[in-house]
């Protein structure tokens, strides 16, 4: 930072200009074309843009008068000194805006009143992909195929299958005489959404569901009033 400060002040005057240092990690810093760290770029483009000004090392603790000044200096301004604010780096930002951003997501995740279908069968809110065929998809949500859905979204009059019922992804994985080939067992109304997870989770069970929400979608029309 104090390098960085010293040529935007010498690239304010139009002469050559010489800027020591006795730190070497800084001279090679700068002299690396592939660093990766924003100051150390910031200090190159500096010096490209003003070629009159080099930057040079010296040996600390030499004898150089200017230098062990700017060493007394220095260690006045670290218990004299007034405090600078200096600009919390961009990965303490991102991890900041991160935490608020899963904060605020976690309350709606469980305080909304509305599309609740996904929080029954993925109790916890996180970044870690879930990798849901589009089968699946529909099973969890409810939508598509669907009559109870069509139904609530006034694309049909009747929320209700062929066969009588309430046309719902467990009406049809369980009890309709069209899907009786996919049928599994009948979950009780308190362990509906253990239900869900435990289908999800089981290879046999997922085949079961994929291929009876695929025979649904091809045989849309006869699958409710």
């Amino acid at each position: 930072m104090g390098l960085k400060e010293a040529i935007i002040r010498a690239s304010q005057r139009n002469e050559t200009t010489k800027i020591w240092t006795d730190s070497l990690s800084s001279v090679m810093a700068v002299l690396d074309p592939h660093t990766p760290h924003q100051l150390v770029r910031d200090i190159q483009s500096l010096l490209t843009q003003n070629r009159n000004i080099l930057v040079k090392r010296i040996k600390a603790h030499a004898g150089y008068r200017d230098n062990e000044e700017t060493d007394t200096l220095a260690k006045k301004a670290i218990t004299e000194g007034g405090v600078m604010k200096v600009l919390n780096p961009r990965c303490e930002l991102k991890q900041h805006l991160q935490q608020l951003f899963l904060k605020k997501w976690k309350n709606l995740w469980d305080n909304e009143n509305t599309g609740r279908s996904v929080p029954k069968v993925l109790k916890t809110d996180n970044l870690k992909p879930v990798f849901w065929t589009r089968e699946k998809i529909l099973f969890v949500t409810g939508h598509g195929p669907f009559p109870s859905f069509l139904n609530r979204v006034h694309l049909s009059d009747s929320d209700s299958c062929a066969c009588g019922e309430v046309g719902d992804p467990i009406h049809y994985a369980t009890s309709c005489p069209l899907t009786l080939s996919w049928h599994i067992r009948k979950p009780s109304t308190s362990l509906e959404s253990l239900w869900y997870q435990r289908v999800l989770e089981n290879p046999n069970s997922r085949k079961i569901i994929i291929n009876m929400i695929k025979f649904i979608i091809e045989n849309e029309n006869i699958m409710r009033l």
